[in-house]
């Protein structure tokens, strides 16, 4: 029953005057209080409040990979270029100036969003009278500083050393200093620490999947310490990077495994690999307990489609443009959407890395390589699609595998199409899924302690850990000869293409143009050294005004 507090009306007057008296003596009566609004002061006062803001970050974590455009994580490095006719989308590294629209969103994106809010958390953790308990505080705390170190992370390993902004902003600044790489890696790893010592592992927590647990924190903090021992060249920091990523794999921070029996809907075709990324096959609801962290999305649900999954878009070709002989469309259905192309795979990742027949990631079900006339009234209705060339041109062939007069883009329109971004989808919704993201899962913890130990030339256990993998795709088993960072990286795109931030990657590795003019033609023709990092954005250079941001070598400004 509500309880009620009933004031008579002599209460009221002695109130209104003692009140009014108060007001004479003191000022700061005066100051408004919005108490029918959101603002730090009203919603910040416990953890429900605080949990607010926690999904706020999520949300806008989730906005780093649904631009409407090309994955630039992708894009224009060794696994993929652009499909598209003009130079955008980092087919043409010329373009790449400190005004660029994606260059500006992943600053913006960091700055105005993931760290304002992350900041916000962490700084006001610690103002008194909060109705929380201090493992919940700490908890809190830790998810934000997970998300602040997730942040930094992306963008050392774009810009390089960037300003850091370790608290909330009260007032504007326009003094900003660029931090070293190194400066930037050791705050990461500060955050991270913290967060394993109070995130809670994955089966002590009651809450829903898409949070972030203990093993998030210490995949990532493998990672970084990978960056360190290359930063510094202490070896010491590939073993603690080997340490955290054991962490991961034993069991310490919540039970993960590696799938390696089909799960979920096991009728339709496919296998075991295929069945992680199916839809509604992610989380760790469905069975799949490989996934550490999964992005969500929620169809119809307010603040949970309208930044959909766009890998569906961008990463399968444009196919609906491919026509029979008889001068008939293959037609958009509910499980391949309606790509566009943007991210066109390379030769590299099509070919060059697949010289075991026997790889299930390389099998029908996670590479498309046949494509098939799907118009019943067409004379080709089922027929496979076939092309030759002619004269460097691309023709639709008939039957016979004789050359038609109906052209087709090979880099754009008709090409192999990686599976992972296929499921059903509620609606056509132009490309655009609301399946859920898998960001990291156990198989990429394996290749970092692997990758680890080719650092610490520890090729035998490196290779172990590749065969962990490599077993469940029934590839055969790696030799400790082999290993080296190429064959990690190969590994890694055979297994985590899409999902992987493959810009990032490589840029921590040191690897980003060397890899990317080996293998991506169009890199080849454009990109220069200094195109390892992004430039820092025009406008945040303008904006600091009382401190010169110094620009990235190579750039205008510089």
């Amino acid at each position: 029953m509500k309880s009620l507090t009933i004031f008579s009306k002599t209460a009221a007057a002695s109130l209104f005057f003692i009140l009014l008296g108060v007001s004479s003596c003191k000022e700061s009566f005066l100051d408004e209080k919005p108490l029918d609004r959101f603002s730090p002061e009203n919603l910040l006062t416990n953890k429900s409040g605080f949990e607010t803001v926690i999904v706020a970050i999520h949300k806008a974590a989730r906005e780093e990979r649904t631009l409407d455009r090309p994955d630039q994580m992708g894009i224009g490095t060794d696994v993929s270029t652009s499909g598209v006719a003009d130079g955008r989308f980092m087919k043409d590294y010329k373009l790449v100036l400190p005004n660029d629209q994606i260059v500006t969103y992943y600053w913006d994106w960091a700055y105005a969003g993931m760290l304002k809010n992350c900041n916000l958390v962490i700084t006001r953790s610690e103002k008194p009278g909060i109705d929380w308990t201090e493992a919940e505080k700490n908890a809190i705390v830790a998810e934000a500083k997970f998300f602040r170190a997730f942040t930094y992370n992306v963008l050392v390993n774009l810009f390089g050393g960037v300003p850091i902004v370790d608290a909330e902003l009260t007032q504007p600044r326009f003094d900003f200093k660029r931090a070293t790489r190194l400066e930037v890696l050791q705050f990461i790893r500060t955050d991270l620490e913290f967060a394993i010592q109070h995130l809670p592992n994955v089966e002590n927590a009651a809450t829903k999947d898409g949070r972030i647990f203990k093993a998030a924190a210490l995949h990532l903090l493998s990672e970084v310490y990978i960056s360190l021992g290359r930063e510094t060249k202490d070896a010491t920091f590939y073993d603690k990077s080997i340490e955290a990523a054991t962490k991961v794999i034993d069991g310490s921070a919540g039970q993960y495994k590696l799938m390696t029996e089909r799960f979920g809907n096991t009728s339709r075709q496919g296998d075991v690999f295929s069945d992680l990324f199916w839809t509604n096959q992610q989380n760790r609801a469905s069975g799949n307990l490989e996934t550490i962290w999964v992005v969500q999305y929620e169809y119809l649900t307010v603040g949970g489609a309208e930044q959909m999954n766009h890998d569906m878009r961008w990463w399968g070709p444009q196919f609906e443009n491919i026509r029979s002989p008889d001068n008939k469309r293959i037609l958009v259905n509910d499980s391949l959407g309606r790509s566009q192309g943007g991210n066109r795979p390379t030769n590299y990742f099509f070919y060059d890395i697949w010289k075991d027949k026997n790889d299930i990631r390389n099998s029908k079900h996670n590479i498309r390589r046949e494509w098939y006339y799907n118009d019943p009234t067409s004379a080709y209705f089922k027929k496979k699609a076939k092309y030759v060339v002619v004269g460097g041109k691309a023709f639709i062939a008939d039957e016979a595998g004789k050359a038609t007069t109906i052209a087709v883009d090979t880099l754009r329109w008709f090409y192999p199409m990686i599976r992972k971004i296929e499921g059903v989808l509620p609606q056509p919704i132009s490309g655009r899924t609301n399946n859920d993201q898998i960001r990291m899962r156990l198989a990429e913890t394996y290749l970092l302690r692997a990758e680890a130990y080719v650092h610490k030339g520890m090729n035998a256990q490196a290779a172990a850990d590749v065969n962990v993998v490599r077993a469940r795709a029934k590839a055969q088993p790696a030799l400790a000869s082999e290993m080296s960072l190429d064959y990690i990286l190969d590994e890694r795109a055979r297994e985590l293409i899409i999902e992987e931030a493959r810009r990032r990657t490589l840029v921590r590795l040191g690897l980003l143009y060397e890899r990317a003019v080996r293998y991506n033609w169009d890199a080849k023709a454009t990109m220069q050294p200094f195109n390892e990092l992004w430039p820092i954005p025009q406008k945040a250079i303008d904006a600091n005004r009382d401190v010169k941001l110094p620009q990235n070598p190579g750039y205008a400004g510089s």
